[in-house]
């Protein structure tokens, strides 16, 4: 299996970002129905996007062409786990910062509806899944494209 150069893998890493960034800005805001979401979504949601990225995407892109030999579920798996730390990250922060002031019994609740902010946990999980499995798609692509091409050494 040929290796993709570094440019070429943090080029993808970051449409496989810009795409699932578009995709669930516009799913949130068809969701809540208002234009204001989405506008308030593109501006709030870029700083958990860069943590997500620095998290799971500076790992993967160092991985090289060895991702696309993980499965798809587990690597679906590892994003959601991703995914799920980047929305908890300010939580910890906060119980870092104020040891005993942050109560963990809300983010254990076992009916979630989308009237409660719990529901952006499981939004995380999805797109980090999506992002993972969109990036590793998008890398067998890039290989495919360039071991098809005559052209290259």
């Amino acid at each position: 299996m040929q290796n993709v150069i570094l440019p070429i893998r943090v080029i993808l890493s970051f449409a496989a970002l810009a795409i699932c960034w578009l995709v669930s800005t516009i799913a949130f805001a068809l969701h809540i129905g208002d234009d204001r979401a989405l506008v308030a979504f593109f501006i709030w949601s870029v700083p958990f996007f860069a943590v997500g990225w620095i998290l799971a995407g500076i790992p993967i892109i160092a991985m090289g062409v060895r991702i696309l030999k993980i499965p798809k579920l587990l690597l679906g798996v590892a994003g959601a786990v991703a995914g799920l730390l980047v929305m908890l990250l300010p939580v910890l922060v906060m119980w870092v910062i104020s040891p005993g002031d942050v109560n963990f019994t809300n983010l254990t609740k076992t009916k979630w509806t989308w009237s409660d902010g719990d529901v952006l946990f499981v939004f995380a999980a999805g797109i980090g899944a999506s992002a993972t499995i969109l990036y590793s798609w998008l890398l067998s692509r890039a290989i495919d494209r360039t071991t098809s091409n005559p052209n290259t050494n």
